[in-house]
């Protein structure tokens, strides 16, 4: 089905980009492709009868959790080749390479702004079909796009980011190996709670992510050990949905944790989230008038955090966060910090002090870095 949300274009079945590239009048593509997805989910060989006379340049090489040095070498390709239209294949580290590469190749200075933490007028200059082949980042639905720079992850964020048409197909996750499905489902999980809770939450986002929410805490543990196609389509589903959420609200604690986690410990960065999810949910059900970073009080926050506990099914925060804890290891990732190999003081001390400032400032509760220790304490095992 062909449709718009919020002035994004959204097709459910990869098969309809024919029509829509017609409509769309494109005559020059280059395709952004992670080339393990684009074959293993069937998505090369349905686009390429599609786009074969239009295809100018394919650029598929991405690594996870992107380099700058990588972005930038599809910049200078993009404004080389100079096509009328992108097109990204893939996961989260696919959309940011290419998200990223079509707002730097609109001109030289965005990426000088962008490494010196800067905002930019200057915006995507080409529309941008994001077709994923996860159910997990939701990087299709936002304006948001990230880039490792010396080993320290950076966020961008501009209205033209967004990518012009999502395709979101359940049928391109099909051959998703399990370890990759918990990876990104677990992502997609973090991101509908984080939502609910953000303080930049609204009747928008919260309708967002509550489905996101339902889908994914019914539908994971099955995708990963199962795999039926209702699962997959749900988990696609929820993990759009979840993308749609985030676009308004952003992410908040857990996130902000977790990108230390990854860098230093090779955790992946679903994993690395969920980690700290549990501790985090208990530490803001905590919140009151004195620390609530809310404009609508601790009252509101609680209220939000309930309406978590009853989608999850659960009556309390610490029997929520039990949950949590095993849903990581019914779907074969480490459930603890000291499982995944995060477990003495100096470890924890140097994700305190390398926590994602900007991530932090959405957490509905303050929190400084002996809270953020205490609560890191509270992964460990």
């Amino acid at each position: 089905m062909n449709k718009k949300i919020n002035g994004q274009i959204h097709l459910d079945k990869i098969d309809l980009v024919e029509s829509l590239l017609i409509e769309l009048g494109s005559q020059k593509i280059f395709l952004v492709a992670d080339a393990t997805a684009y074959a293993a989910s069937g998505a090369s060989d349905i686009l390429e009868p599609i786009i074969a006379g239009e295809l100018a340049f394919t650029f598929d090489d991405i690594e996870v959790n992107p380099k700058l040095a990588g972005v930038l070498a599809c910049a200078e390709k993009i404004r080389e080749t100079k096509p009328d239209l992108l097109m990204v294949v893939g996961g989260g580290s696919a959309m940011d390479v290419a998200k990223l590469a079509n707002w730097f190749a609109s001109e030289e200075k965005v990426a000088d702004r962008f490494l010196a933490g800067e905002s930019s007028e200057v915006g995507c200059q080409l529309p941008l079909v994001a077709i994923p082949t996860t159910a997990g980042s939701g990087a299709e639905a936002t304006h948001f796009a990230v880039a490792y720079v010396d080993g320290v992850k950076k966020s961008a964020s501009h209205v033209s980011l967004r990518p012009t048409v999502a395709v979101v197909d359940p049928q391109l996750t099909a051959q998703l190996p399990a370890t990759i499905t918990a990876h990104s489902g677990l992502d997609a999980l973090c991101q509908s709670i984080e939502s609910i809770w953000s303080v930049g939450a609204n009747e928008e986002s919260l309708n967002y992510a509550t489905e996101a929410l339902d889908l994914i805490w019914n539908h994971l543990e099955r995708a990963v050990n199962e795999s039926t196609p209702e699962s997959r389509a749900a988990m696609a589903r929820g993990s759009h949905l979840a993308g749609q959420a985030i676009n308004i609200t952003k992410t908040t604690l857990p996130h902000a944790l977790s990108y230390s986690i990854t860098t230093q410990h090779g955790v992946p960065h679903g994993v690395a989230v969920a980690l700290t999810l549990g501790p985090a949910l208990i530490y803001n059900e905590g919140v009151s008038d004195a620390d609530c970073m809310d404009s609508r009080g601790p009252d509101s926050v609680r209220e939000r955090i309930g309406s978590i506990l009853h989608i999850m099914g659960n009556t309390s925060v610490e029997e929520c966060a039990a949950q949590l804890k095993g849903l990581l290891g019914s779907i074969g990732c480490p459930a603890t910090l000291v499982e995944a190999g995060v477990a003495n003081e100096k470890q924890l001390q140097h994700i305190c002090k390398h926590v994602n400032v900007e991530r932090l400032g959405n957490n509905p509760r303050h929190v400084d870095q002996q809270q953020i220790f205490d609560l890191l304490h509270n992964g460990v095992v």
